[in-house]
């Protein structure tokens, strides 16, 4: 995987999980790209936080953990 595919991975995971947990609705655009730009939040700060001790590319690591933060954040928001 190279760095801009982890990028890539990474915004279209959270833009699946926007989708599934709030839907679209075309009335409250601006809430759907607050909460999109808010899930990445999390992922963004575990991912820097691996990338300061593990010397690999940010954008890997950033694929890798958002696809896990939300795969568990869909799971448990089902529960």
């Amino acid at each position: 995987m190279s760095n801009r595919t982890g990028y890539i991975m990474g915004i279209c995971c959270a833009l699946v999980y926007n989708i599934f947990i709030y839907g679209i609705d075309s009335n409250y655009i601006l809430d759907f790209f607050a909460s999109f730009l808010g899930s990445l939040l999390i992922p963004v700060i575990i991912s820097g936080l691996i990338s300061l001790f593990v010397k690999k590319s940010f954008g890997k690591i950033f694929g890798i953990t958002c696809l896990i933060v939300f795969a568990l954040g869909a799971i448990g928001s089902n529960y």
